[in-house]
């Protein structure tokens, strides 16, 4: 082949299933004719009144609604945005009418966004977007010197469901990718502060990505929703696998602009206004020495958030970066699934691959895992780091060891995927490690060499990819030995290390 290149029971169990069954007619039938009759398919004007205000109250009531939404994607009750708001016990402002049919599809850009209109309809809030930008760059994720150049607002649409299609369908994380002083924009960025910094706010990473915070614990340590192109929502724990950038490209920590409506005019919020607006903070931390965690500006946040008194154990944050890479592994399993499932890995190559990598669109975006990947590779490069900051004793060591292995042994650590021949093949978190830098991030490859099964092993043999495919595989070795991700340039084959960098934790307790 051509050189690959780069581009784009009887009677008691009877009774039980026809009550179980009449349940489920029930369900339905109030589902439909909440559907055909729910208040999102009303006009605007009747259903989305906005006689109230943005307030510190309201502010606080999205606080929690964001935080009880989170608890449920933790808990894994629910994958999908749309799944859990149609939960009770997850949504603080369920109303039957209104979300037992919720259907919503988005990613992460779109996911913040959605979150504030869905509660500003229901708390009968103002609501408007940022609908178009310009900027210098050809992708418009990825411009710099991004500024609005039209907006919309609840009322430029029919119904509350059109609102929520059309945000959907307008928005983009370029929305995000705006300098402080832009304040035309939906966000602005937040001092770093215990309760500054609160569920509801949002991450956003310059190399085009978008999560929501859920929680920020006494100690500091933050976690995050995080929305994904296939419509999955995961937990993430907030370290160096995210970046901040630069203030022209907008990272790091923001919130919404609170909006106003005067009369007819719907207004943001000046910088000036806001008591938490701090254009500068987040990014004199910025290039910050590495801290004991491997993230000088990461290890900031921590500090500037935890609240006077409280301490972190450096064992307990150990064992907790290290169940937090498990969490992103389990995401992976179901990430390489839908992959599957989908019909990618039986497909052809394409003769090319995206220009860039990390940012695309179409099935690539949807299914492969190079920035997935690039993140995982980048959590364990902060434990790695965190672990040779800790003092080199052999009480240390052995600590270390024991937490590892503690780790390994339990079931959220003990991973399994369905291989080319139906067969489920179990995996190890040493295994994972092993193979960090083989995992195929490309999903026109078969299961096994997604999960870098090793070559000539009785593991790999069931893969059905043919020569080219393999050869495929080969070439995108050098892709795969990033760890830091780049977006708006191309992303060429030999566009990283000729070997992996060594990651490995387990060398801080083997010394």
């Amino acid at each position: 082949m051509p050189a690959p290149r780069a581009r784009q029971s009887h009677h008691s169990r009877g009774l039980a299933l026809r009550s179980r069954g009449l349940a489920l007619v029930v369900v339905a039938t109030f589902a439909a004719g909440a559907l055909r009759d729910s208040p999102l398919d009303r006009p605007t004007d009747a259903a989305w009144p906005a006689v109230n205000q943005w307030d510190a109250r309201l502010e606080a009531e999205y606080a929690e609604f964001v935080a009880r939404l989170g608890d449920a994607v933790e808990a894994r009750r629910c994958h999908r945005l749309d799944a859990c708001l149609r939960d009770p016990a997850a949504n603080l402002t369920y109303e039957p009418a209104v979300d037992a049919a919720l259907d919503l599809h988005l990613d992460c850009a779109d996911l913040p966004y959605v979150l504030r209109a869905y509660f500003a309809f229901k708390r009968r809030l103002p609501f408007g977007f940022v609908a178009g930008t310009h900027g210098d760059g050809r992708d418009p994720r990825y411009a710099v010197g991004i500024a609005p150049t039209g907006y919309r607002t609840w009322r430029d649409y029919p119904t509350p469901r059109a609102l929520l299609r059309g945000v959907v369908g307008h928005v983009h994380s370029g929305m995000y990718r705006m300098a402080p002083d832009v304040e035309g924009s939906d966000f602005y960025p937040l001092r770093i502060a215990p309760g500054v910094v609160r569920p509801g706010a949002i991450y956003y990473d310059p190399n085009g990505h978008v999560l929501v915070v859920a929680r920020v614990r006494p100690d500091g340590a933050v976690y995050l929703i995080d929305g994904h192109p296939d419509g999955s929502l995961t937990w993430k724990r907030f370290g160096a696998a995210f970046a901040i950038g630069t203030a022209r490209l907008g990272g790091g920590f923001k919130a919404f602009r609170p909006l106003r409506l005067v009369g007819a005019d719907v207004t943001r919020a000046a910088n000036a206004d806001l008591p938490d607006f701090d254009g500068v903070g987040q990014y004199a931390h910025r290039d910050d020495p590495g801290g004991p965690d491997g993230g000088g500006y990461h290890a900031w946040v921590r500090t500037a958030l935890a609240q006077a008194g409280a301490a972190v154990d450096p064992f307990v944050e150990f064992r907790e970066q290290l169940e937090a890479i498990c969490g992103d592994v389990a995401d992976r399993v179901a990430a390489v699934d839908a992959a599957v499932a989908a019909g990618l890995a039986a497909r052809a190559h394409p003769d090319a691959l995206p220009d860039n990598i990390y940012g695309t669109e179409g099935d690539w975006e949807v299914y492969s895992t190079p920035s997935r990947d690039a993140r995982l590779k980048a959590a364990v490069r902060q434990l790695r780091a965190f672990a040779d900051g800790l003092p080199a004793t052999a009480i240390s060591a052995l600590v270390l060891r024991a937490l590892w292995w503690q780790a390994a042994a339990a079931t959220t650590c003990q991973f399994a995927y369905t291989d080319s021949q139906g067969r489920s093949v179990a995996l190890g978190l040493d295994a994972v490690v092993d193979r960090l830098f083989a995992l195929s991030f490309d999903p026109y490859h078969c299961p096994e060499l997604r999960w870098g099964a090793p070559p000539d092993s009785s593991e790999r043999a069931s893969c059905p990819d043919d020569a080219r495919k393999r050869s495929w595989y080969d070439a995108e070795r050098r892709l795969r030995y990033r760890i830091d991700r780049a977006y708006g340039v191309p992303t060429p084959l030999d566009d990283g290390p000729d070997r992996p960098p060594d990651v490995d934790p387990r060398r801080a307790f083997r010394r």
